[in-house]
């Protein structure tokens, strides 16, 4: 029972990571272009963080961190099986920005998305989730 509490904590918390990244874009994009480096830039920076879906997306982040936190606790995964297994949130984010941000995808990246997802079924079988 508490390995599946510990998969469901997991897919909780790469969830909200893939989520966090959605809105924290969507705020850039509403925020728009950081300038260039240098002291405006900085202070740009700290403008978008206080904007509504940047700030957001970084508390998608940190509820995900306590999540992450019940993952590889002692009595969950080891961290060498749980951490390559964040790569499931990478496919999630292509799949998102699809979906709300109509990007592309072309072949080869699927090609690519494709081997992760071959990788983490080899992971996944030949790594213990419990440590």
């Amino acid at each position: 029972m508490r390995s599946l509490i510990v998969a469901v904590f997991f897919l909780i918390a790469i969830s909200l990571g893939a989520f966090g990244q959605v809105c924290l874009k969507y705020g850039m994009k509403q925020f728009g272009e950081l300038g260039a480096p240098g002291l405006g830039m900085v202070t740009n920076v700290i403008r978008a963080v206080f904007t509504p879906y940047v700030l957001l997306g970084l508390c998608l982040y940190a509820v995900s961190s306590g999540f992450w936190l019940v993952v590889i606790s002692p009595g969950g995964w080891k961290l060498s099986y749980a951490y390559p297994m964040i790569a499931i949130s990478y496919v999630l984010v292509v799949l998102l920005s699809r979906g709300f941000f109509g990007d592309k995808v072309v072949p080869l990246q699927w090609v690519g998305i494709l081997l992760m997802c071959a990788g983490l079924a080899l992971a996944s079988y030949y790594g213990a989730p419990k440590g």
